[in-house]
Order: structure tokens, then C-alpha cells, then sequence
């Protein structure tokens, strides 16, 4: 990443002064000759560097989205948020100061006068197809959804399949329930997808000849017995399957489960010895499970896992096995924790296991559902009975639908993501060069929770689409579209990437984001970006400001003056080209002093001839140098054009304050607006 650092002073000490003193404080320390005013509460310069949460509260704030709004620019705003930069189209200058006044952060409280060195990241231009990606919202296809496209209620799958595809039912779909689309809007659509097509109005798929379920999950069976279970996949979560067989259901639980490898329909035939945890019957996953096939599954009339019920299960002290039914409550999402919530009750909660991403796609915190799937375990939080679940369906919740046997038809399914963008007049399949991450990318990247965080998009996806575009040609360009998860949020995000020929790059960090600092300062409460430096420079030794800035003065001397090294004192910390003591913190103006160090270039001058020659060097030659070598970076704003006051010391005899003010007319070049040597 491009590195473009504007207004950092390079030397750590001279940061630690800048950053533990205001300017005022300055001023009323040293500079008595200096107009200084009371001094406010909380005045102080300060370097600070933007985190994902900061982009996140630029994004957010309501004051930026109605000024993005206005603009016409609030799908890249929307980018800021997960990109992690600004861009063209949300200039620092008008977006930052928001951030910097919110409450949420950091130094919200600080007073007039004060100053922040801010490091952050910024682009240019994004592209359309990026900016549109990026404010993309989520559809998940619901039950509701499959019944209309099989044209029942009571016979049809959660899945299409060849009879019913999705290419020309999701935008039918889309186009029904999104009708407040306007052009321009993207959508990653969840559905599931099956290879074939579900049998209606008979009990069940007969399994192919070879494969016979068993009868071995009765509810006489024990801890430590070994088992052989020829089964159906009934469930899927991030941490095992549910086994079902003629007799009952078991957990087969594994830490690093490979969850993308099952889907509801196989038939396994899986063997073990059963153990058992919280009072849950399991079977432990160590490769132990062998795919034979796959075939349809009807569930059965559920349990309804009342609150009554739920505590009795958990006051059990024999291990049982995994029985489906529904539990209907308000859904609560903290992080990565998912509970159900029955009213009001304190005593008892339901706890989603180890959700899948398309189970917890379709979850909003404070929703009322109906879940379905299997109740497996309890354990105790503080007074609080857990009750762990494993979802297969989400509904809204209804009275009736908790009691209703479902007729509904499961065909093994792949769950997927696919992007669709609205024309102007219909929802239709993005440009090819957009790709979605499905969930089961994440579980075979190793990622839990079916989502990126922190710098894991640039340490996945190259792979991801090498693997994807194996014979990519060099140039190609492909827009990946991810979920990312920061701050307690996942939203959809959006990154370019080009091919060159050997791998995939990220192309807007590869070719336009940069890492920027710039000064924001805080006047009559209002934040402005305003790179102006001021230098107060205070008088006498040790002073880490005054030494740093008077060395860099002697140095450019001797680097740059013919003969230079004639003018400096054999200690190298004093120059009487300028008069210039990193050891005194001053300007010597002494003409005797300068006579004593090199009398030959002083020769035939009188005293206010030889003062007048350096100051004309230190305001013309030497500082607009030295400011060149510690700002190389600073230069306009647009048609502003930054200034450097520097208030410093003089020495004639007696010490009294002297000031120079340049402006940076270009990148690093600097001009001399005023001096003043009898301040």
C-alpha cells in the first residue's frame, strides 16, 4: 500500500512534545511575547489513526448519511463501512469532521484550539459495479417463497431443483418483493439448490436397495456402548451432523467438524462408542462416518418445547437422544451467541448450536420466529436453563404453525449465493464478473461462523479465486462479493481483484489506496481539515522541539552551502550562516560570534550588515530547505494552501521572540509569507 504522509513530524521526541502539550501551553511556558489566550479545558495535538469502527461510525452517522444523501453519493458512503476507506466521492474534509464530533469517539471532548494528526486510508474514483456491490442488500428465499414456486402450501421443498430452477424463479421472486427497487440496486440472494427433483404425496422415498436404515437410536441406549448406525442427515450445523434412523436421532459432534462436506439427505453409515455430554447422547466424529448415498427425508410432526418442557429436560439426569420439534420465541444476537427468549421468562432460553451462515442469514436481533430442528442438550448459565438447538428451518413465528405437521418434501440441497441487480424494470443475474462467496467457501477455509473479519479477505480470496479460475487469463477482472463481520455487525462487502498473469491482487490497493495524514483543528466547536504546522520552538537547552528543528537547520548547511562546514561549530549542534543552536534552542544573531567562526566570509561587513545577511538566509534559504526535508508531502488542498508558522527565539544579548510563516505552495516547496524579527 502507498504510504503518503503528510504534516508526521519524523522525530519520536519531538512527537512526544507536540502530542503532551497544546499550543497555548507553549505560549504560556515560554513565549511571553506571544499573544496567548485563556487556555481551554482540554486543549491538546494529538496523533491518532482511524480503526475499522471509526470507518464503520463515518458510515453510520446520520449527520454523513444525510449530507451522502443529498450529494447523491450514499452507496459510497455505505462503502467506507466495509472497505475501510474513503474515497472520491466522500472527501475526508467533509465526512471526517462528523466522526470527530461524535460521541462515540475517542477525543469527542476535546476544546477549541485542539489539533488531531489523523492517519487514515483513501482512494480514488471507485468503480460503478464496486459502489453498487458494496451497499448490496441480503434476500433470503423463505418457505413462503417455495410454496408459491411449487404452487403448494403443503407439497414442496425448501430447495429448487430441475423442475423448478433458480435461475427463472429468483427473479420472479425479487420481483415481487422488492417492488421499491430502483436502478442500480444489488442483492445477494440465499437459496438453496438441489440435483433433484422431490416426490410429492407419498410417505417417503423408498432408499435405494443397498442401503436399509437401522433401528439402533431406541431410548434404551446408553453411554459407552459401540454402534453402528445406518442413517439419514436430518441436520447441519458448524460443529456435526444429526443422525437419524428408523428408531431416533443422534448428535455426532466433532471440534472442526467438516460441516460443507454433509448435506440433509445422505445416507451415512457412521460407527462409534457413544458418550455423552450436558445429557446428550453422542457420537464422536474422528473420520468415522462413511457416505453412501442420498435420498429424500419428510420430518416427522414436531414437538412443541414448551418452557414447562424445556425445564423438565434440563432437571434430567439420564442421557437422552436428539428429539425435533419447533421452539417459537424472540431471537437475541449477541456476537456469535444466537437465544431464543420465551416473553418474559428469566428461567429458561433456548440457544441455537453452532448456527450454519444460512441459518443465521436469515435471524434479525429482537425477531419473533419459529425454529425447527433438534433439541439436543441443557446447561446452566448463572439461574438460566440453556436449551441447545439445532435449526433446520426459520418461520415467523405463528400459534398455528407451532402445532401444524409439516408435509413439506427434503431433497439433499447445497445452500448458495447469487447476486441479481435491479435494470430499471426487472431484477436480473449480475455481469459475470461478479462472485459470490457461498457458506460452503467459508467452512472449507476453516471459517466457523460463515464470514470474513479483520485481513482475512486479502489472505483468502486470491485463493479462493484461484481456485475458482484456474485458467484466468491475465487482466481479468472479478468483483467478489463476501460477507464481513466487524463491530458486532456482518454486512456485505465488496473488493476488485485482477489476475496479472501469476495471481490474484486487490486491485484498488494495488492501484489507488493510499494511507494519508492530515490535521483536523477544532475552532468555535466546529472540526476542519487544516494541515497549517505551527512550531513554537521554546529557548534554552534540552528543549527536544527547538533541538530537533535547529539540528535539521545546521545540517541543511552543511549538506547544502559550499563550504558549509565552515560555518558550524566543532560540536556540529551550531551554524553561524544562520545563527542557527540546536544547543541554545535559538537564533545567535551575535555579529561578534559569527566574525569568530568563519571571519573570512564576514570580512569588510559591519555588525547590522552581517545580521541582515542571516536572517535573509535563515527566512529565504534555510528554513523554506529544512521545511522541504521534514514536509516533503504537504502541499494544497484543493485551492488552499497550508502555512508553516514557526515561533522561535532569538539571541542579540538578550532573548526575545522572533516568527516566520510560510505557505506550501506546492508538494514540499514552501514560501515565505511573513517574518518577523522583533516580535
Amino acid at each position: 500500500m502507498n504510504s503518503n504522509i503528510k504534516n508526521l513530524l519524523v522525530a519520536a521526541g519531538a512527537l512526544l512534545v507536540m502530542s503532551s502539550c497544546s499550543e497555548n501551553s507553549w505560549n504560556d511556558m515560554y513565549l511571553d511575547g506571544f499573544e496567548g489566550g485563556k487556555t481551554p479545558t482540554d486543549v491538546q495535538t494529538i496523533k491518532y489513526t482511524l480503526t475499522d469502527a471509526d470507518y464503520a461510525r463515518i458510515a453510520d452517522n446520520r449527520f454523513n448519511k444525510a449530507l451522502a444523501e443529498q450529494n447523491g453519493v450514499s452507496k459510497e458512503l455505505a462503502a467506507v463501512k466495509t472497505q475501510k476507506y474513503l474515497n472520491a466521492a466522500i472527501p475526508a474534509e467533509e465526512y471526517i469532521p462528523n466522526l470527530l464530533k461524535d460521541s462515540l469517539f475517542q477525543y469527542f471532548t476535546l476544546s477549541d484550539g485542539s489539533a488531531i494528526n489523523l492517519t487514515y486510508n483513501e482512494a480514488g474514483e471507485l468503480p460503478a459495479l464496486m459502489v453498487g456491490l458494496n451497499a448490496a442488500k441480503e434476500y433470503i428465499v423463505s418457505d413462503a417463497d417455495y410454496q408459491i414456486i411449487y404452487g403448494s402450501r403443503d407439497d414442496y421443498t425448501a430447495a429448487f431443483s430441475p423442475s423448478h430452477p433458480a435461475a427463472t424463479n429468483i427473479p420472479k421472486i425479487l420481483n415481487e418483493n422488492l417492488d421499491d427497487a430502483t436502478e442500480g440496486d444489488y442483492v445477494v440472494v440465499n437459496y438453496n439448490n438441489s440435483d433433484v427433483d422431490p416426490v410429492f404425496n407419498q410417505p417417503d422415498v423408498p432408499p435405494v436397495p443397498e442401503f436399509t436404515m437401522s433401528s439402533v437410536l431406541t431410548s434404551d441406549l446408553g453411554i459407552d456402548t459401540e454402534i453402528t448406525v445406518n442413517g439419514v442427515v436430518t441436520a447441519v450445523c458448524n460443529a456435526g451432523i444429526i443422525l437419524t434412523d428408523n428408531a431416533g436421532s443422534i448428535l455426532v459432534y466433532g471440534s472442526g467438524f467438516p460441516a460443507a462436506d454433509y448435506a440433509v439427505g445422505d445416507q451415512v453409515v457412521a460407527t462409534g462408542t457413544t458418550t455423552s455430554y450436558k445429557n446428550c447422547l453422542q457420537l464422536p466424529y474422528s473420520d468415522n462416518l462413511q457416505k453412501v448415498g442420498s435420498q429424500s427425508y419428510t420430518y416427522p410432526a414436531p414437538t412443541d418445547f414448551t418452557p414447562e418442557m424445556l425445564l423438565a429436560a434440563g432437571a434430567n439426569t439420564n442421557p437422552v437422544l436428539a428429539v425435533y420439534g419447533t421452539m417459537t420465541g424472540r431471537v437475541d444476537i449477541s456476537g456469535n451467541y444466537y437465544n431464543v427468549y420465551f416473553g418474559n421468562r428469566e428461567d429458561v432460553r433456548g440457544s441455537i448450536y453452532n448456527a450454519t451462515d444460512a441459518i443465521k442469514a436469515q435471524l434479525t436481533n429482537g425477531g419473533s420466529y419459529t425454529l425447527e430442528g433438534y433439541f439436543t442438550q441443557t446447561s446452566m448459565s448463572g439461574d438460566i436453563t440453556n436449551c441447545n438447538f439445532v435449526v433446520t428451518a426459520v418461520k415467523a413465528a405463528s400459534r398455528s404453525s407451532r402445532h401444524k405437521a409439516t408435509r413439506s418434501v427434503t431433497v439433499p440441497s447445497v445452500n448458495l449465493n447469487a447476486v441479481y441487480t435491479f435494470n430499471g424494470s426487472k431484477w436480473v443475474a449480475a455481469d459475470a464478473s461478479v462472485v459470490a462467496v457461498n457458506p460452503s467457501d467459508y467452512a472449507a477455509m476453516g471459517l466457523t461462523y460463515g464470514n470474513f473479519s479483520g485481513n482475512q479477505p486479502a489472505e483468502y480470496i486470491p485463493r479462493f479465486l484461484t481456485q475458482k479460475f484456474p485458467y484466468a487469463q491475465a487482466d481479468t477482472e472479478k468483483y467478489v462479493v463476501y460477507k464481513y463481520y466487524a463491530n458486532s455487525e456482518t454486512t456485505f462487502a465488496c473488493s476488485q481483484f485482477t489476475f496479472n498473469g501469476s495471481e490474484w491482487e486487490d486491485s484498488m490497493t494495488r492501484e489507488g489506496v493510499h494511507t494519508v495524514t492530515n490535521q483536523f483543528v477544532k475552532n468555535d466547536g466546529v472540526w476542519r481539515l487544516d494541515p497549517s504546522i505551527t512550531l513554537n520552538l521554546p529557548a534554552g537547552k534540552n528543549q527536544p522541539l527547538s533541538t530537533w528543528f535547529f539540528q535539521a537547520c545546521v545540517d541543511w548547511v552543511k549538506d547544502n552551502v559550499p563550504d558549509g562546514a565552515a560555518y558550524i561549530t566543532s560540536y556540529g549542534n551550531n551554524d553561524y550562516y544562520t545563527g542557527a543552536s540546536a544547543y541554545q534552542g535559538n537564533i545567535d544573531l551575535r555579529p561578534g560570534s559569527a566574525r569568530a567562526q568563519n571571519g573570512d566570509a564576514y570580512d569588510g561587513m559591519s555588525d547590522e550588515e552581517i545580521v541582515a545577511l542571516m536572517k535573509s538566509r535563515f527566512e529565504n534559504e534555510v528554513c523554506p530547505g529544512v521545511l522541504s526535508v521534514l514536509y516533503p508531502d504537504l502541499g494544497p488542498v484543493g485551492d488552499f494552501e497550508p502555512t508553516v508558522t514557526i515561533n522561535f527565539y532569538i539571541y542579540t544579548g538578550s532573548t526575545t521572540p522572533a516568527h516566520v510563516i510560510y505557505k506550501a505552495v506546492a508538494k514540499g516547496k514552501f514560501e515565505l509569507v511573513e517574518a518577523d524579527w522583533e516580535s
